[in-house]
């Protein structure tokens, strides 16, 4: 089968550029499936075009779009422009899948989505972040009814886009249910395969670090987790915060950590190597706002990390649940705090949670269990 991945670019080192590199050399390397990639941003100057390693069977391609061009336009330039290259977008893939004889496209949620099930060929939708996505984007950056109100109509426009797909693959039951609330009834649940599956995990001496990974992003609320950790540093100030990740606000958490005078915080940059990374980590932390499901979560509990997470929508509840970890109340920075200060005291309790959750992990999300629920899909099984 000829399968076209439609992404946004692969320069990046997120999550979707990650999950997306392990699924398609998966299947380069396990079916016969001719795969392309197709992408519409081109890599800032200076950076490589292609941040995860990908197998050579895997053909991959960059349309001449760039919306990326219009980003710091006056809105209503931005419209004008945004609307003329969505235009030359829908013309470029349509003429492609014709000319290349695409039989599937699967889109991860970009701006192809608005016109994906009007393309020339079988189409599906993954998505990777929960159904509202787009609304709790819009009002973490910007604070009015305005921008809520923008943000609820950018949600119900994606639900009217995805409704007419012949599948819309979500990450969790819990997001699986808000979809079908809102109408779409050709929702299958497939969460995303572990990316340390296949890599040895080597245990390392535990390190006194709490470890913190993602994008500096306000998704991520890292604000949140240096409130959480200026009392932490009076109790365990032998422990050390480590935050992996990089992104715009970078900045902002440096003076953050700065104006609360933490004196036991690193924000790392990208690592080269995360297996490292989770196995020498004393403690994991997720302290996002949201999730679609939660990759560095999953990570880990399959490094056989303790993990405390907000209980934030969607995925942490899913995956720490019969005692696998612990939730805190989503957003509240107070029991975030008292959580991490109980488990540090607690390391036998941890580590059994800890067992538990590695079992879990290694069970569910492995390649092995993961990649036959997408051959099934693909085959409209």
């Amino acid at each position: 089968m000829r399968i076209l991945y439609c992404i946004p670019h692969l320069y990046n080192s997120g999550g979707m550029e990650r999950v997306l590199t392990q699924k398609v050399n998966w299947l380069a390397a396990h079916t016969s499936h001719e795969i392309t990639i197709l992408t519409t941003e081109p890599a800032p100057e200076g950076e490589k075009k292609i941040w995860f390693p990908l197998d050579e069977r895997v053909k991959a391609i960059i349309l001449p779009v760039n919306f990326n061009a219009d980003y710091n336009k006056p809105l209503p330039a931005k419209w004008w422009s945004h609307m003329d290259r969505m235009w030359l977008y829908k013309a470029c893939l349509a003429d492609y899948i014709r000319a290349h004889k695409i039989e599937l496209c699967i889109s991860l949620g970009g701006k192809e989505i608005a016109f994906l099930h009007k393309l020339p060929c079988r189409t599906i939708a993954e998505m990777h972040f929960a159904m509202d996505q787009r609304r709790q984007l819009i009002e973490a950056n910007h604070k009015s009814l305005f921008w809520s109100l923008l943000g609820r109509i950018r949600t119900r426009q994606l639900v009217r886009a995805v409704k007419p797909l012949e599948r819309l693959v979500v990450l969790t039951e819990a997001d699986k249910e808000a979809w079908e609330k809102a109408g779409c009834r050709n929702v299958t649940v497939i969460p995303n395969p572990c990316a340390l599956d296949g890599m040895k995990i080597t245990q390392l001496p535990r390190h006194k670090t709490v470890l913190a990974v993602g994008r500096l992003h306000e998704q991520k609320g890292f604000d949140l987790l240096l409130e959480a950790w200026q009392p932490i540093e009076k109790h365990y100030p032998e422990y050390t915060l480590r935050i992996v990740g990089e992104g715009p606000k970078r900045a902002e958490l440096e003076a953050q950590i700065e104006n609360l005078h933490l004196q036991h915080v690193t924000l790392a940059g990208r690592a080269a190597d995360m297996a490292k990374e989770y196995a020498a980590a004393s403690l994991f932390v997720l302290s996002s706002r949201y999730e679609g499901l939660p990759l560095a979560l999953i990570e880990a509990m399959w490094s056989g990390t303790p993990c405390v997470a907000f209980d934030c929508p969607q995925g942490p509840a899913e995956l720490l649940a019969d005692g696998r970890g612990w939730l805190v109340e989503n957003g509240n920075v107070e029991k975030l705090t008292q959580q991490i200060i109980d488990t540090l005291a607690h390391p036998d309790e941890a580590a059994a949670r800890a067992t538990k959750a590695q079992a879990f992990a290694q069970a569910t999300y492995s390649e092995a269990a993961i990649m036959p629920q997408w051959e099934k899909v693909m085959n409209n099984e």
